[in-house]
């Protein structure tokens, strides 16, 4: 057993290692589409500095010289049909939102009204690797949201009211999908794991962790607490850097779950990164609120059954390299993370 944790464990460095892209750095785009009648208008965020065709240095982008270019580059990788194709593909605007955040706004005109709607995007193969789009649609009063990346490149909507049980799993999937691009998060998952020697203690360590991001979760996702979101995730990197410390140097300030009961409460404002983005109607909000932190935990629990076991079969075996090896591994990952985040973001 003890040679098949390597590539179980350690899956998720060698993950994040391969691509420059992290769950919760700016590597995504995204797109609100509102339809009415035989219009569906589209406001698609991207960021311009990561485009690499058409490549333009942040610092030489000129809005009305540079727009043409990058209008013409995402319309190659983005479009809307309904059961008819669009009788008109119009861009109205293009605006600097903050920073290297441009807003296209894009007019699609269909031949009848609009009853059920697809989205292509490979905007992805002029993006950094592992980019998704976010996006949701409006139809009268109601949101409905997708992922689209390399992975999954279309997704279709009705303009129907979705059923509660079609909201909630939707929301789950996403929860899921979310733990398991989130490599900062499995790699803080990762570190307690090989630190942790009894069920008891792993148990008091999820659950604290649990209570925790659920916690700021919904804060942020109500918009009762906001923090800026490169503090968020450079300190998420730093409480993945702190784990593998404490497992290096063998030394604890408190009990673990008190700790991770802390540095939960921050993960929990990376977590609620994506339904923010999605500007959910309060209608549905607590509904997706708590589909997607089903998710997260469906997520995370699968990871620690995984791992958990192979973790303690080795531990008991007596191979002492486990922990240092392990640990080491996800502090140089937090450290770059950190950089990244702080100074490069």
């Amino acid at each position: 057993m003890r040679f098949l944790l390597w590539p179980s464990a350690l899956a998720i460095l060698s993950l994040a290692a391969a691509s420059p892209a992290f769950a919760h750095d700016v590597t995504r785009s995204d797109s609100k589409i509102e339809i009415e009648g035989r219009e569906a208008r589209v406001y698609l965020t991207l960021n311009v500095k990561e485009l690499k065709s058409p490549a333009i240095p942040l610092e030489q982008f000129d809005l009305n010289r540079d727009i043409p270019r990058v209008w013409d580059s995402i319309r190659q990788h983005y479009f809307v049909s309904s059961p008819l194709q669009p009788s008109e593909v119009r861009l109205e605007s293009a605006s600097v939102i903050g920073g290297p955040l441009v807003q296209l706004r894009i007019l699609y005109v269909f031949p009848a009204d609009i009853t059920n709607l697809t989205v292509t995007s490979t905007i992805y193969e002029v993006m950094p690797a592992g980019h998704q789009h976010m996006m949701n649609v409006r139809a009268h009063g109601f949101v409905h949201e997708a992922i689209l990346e390399a992975g999954r490149t279309e997704a279709s909507f009705s303009a129907a009211k979705p059923s509660t049980p079609q909201v909630a799993w939707q929301f789950i999937r996403l929860g899921v999908e979310h733990i398991f691009t989130g490599y900062d998060h499995l790699a803080f998952l990762l570190g307690l794991l090989v630190a942790t020697a009894t069920l008891g203690s792993l148990v008091k360590i999820i659950t604290s962790f649990t209570i925790a991001h659920s916690i700021t979760l919904a804060l942020a996702t109500f918009s009762l607490v906001s923090l800026p979101t490169r503090l968020t995730e450079s300190l998420i990197a730093v409480s993945i850097a702190y784990v593998a410390a404490e497992n290096l140097f063998d030394f604890r300030i408190m009990k673990r779950y008190y700790i991770t009961f802390l540095f939960g409460l921050i993960h929990g404002f990376g977590f609620s990164s994506v339904l923010r983005e999605m500007d959910l109607p309060r209608s549905s909000l607590a509904l997706s609120l708590f589909s997607f932190n089903g998710g997260v935990e469906i997520g995370q629990i699968t990871f620690v059954l995984l791992i958990f076991p192979l973790v303690q079969d080795l531990t008991t075996s007596g191979w002492k390299r486990l922990k240092p090896a392990v640990s080491i591994c996800v502090a140089c990952l937090a450290v770059y993370w950190f950089v990244q985040r702080a100074f490069l973001g």
